[in-house]
């Protein structure tokens, strides 16, 4: 014999009280969900605290080993294959960075100053002519 077949229910209205108690399922499952996420991420962060230890100090050893480019520069590290002074005839540049900056401040206030003057000049020559 086959089995009888259910008759489809019809929807009953829900009533507040199922509404409140669906509500607090949902809310309780996200809780759950929410409190495995945090057990889990509890659970790695000494892996992931290593993890970033290690690619800090990678970068800072990265970072520590990178010569710059100028010569002379403090922090730069000596190349052992070229021995100390690369060129014995030619003295070592021994010139600060705060004097190039100084310089080069006063190379841009007289460009400006100079662009300011042809301004003023066309200025002049194309508002007075007759």
């Amino acid at each position: 014999m086959l089995p009888k077949r259910r008759k489809p229910e019809k929807s009953k209205p829900s009533s507040p009280l199922d509404d409140k108690a669906r509500a607090l399922t949902e809310q309780q499952e996200k809780l759950r969900a929410e409190i495995e996420r945090n057990e889990s991420l509890i659970k790695n962060a000494p892996k992931i605290r290593q993890e970033q230890a290690r690619v800090r100090r990678e970068e800072l050893i990265k970072r520590a080993s990178r010569t710059d480019a100028r010569r002379g520069s403090r922090v730069a590290l000596q190349d052992p294959r070229h021995g100390f002074e690369l060129n014995a005839a030619m003295p070592a540049r021994q010139k600060s960075l705060r004097a190039e900056r100084r310089r080069g401040r006063f190379l841009f206030f007289i460009l400006l100053f100079g662009f300011a003057a042809v301004v003023y000049w066309a200025y002049f020559l194309f508002t007075h002519q007759q």
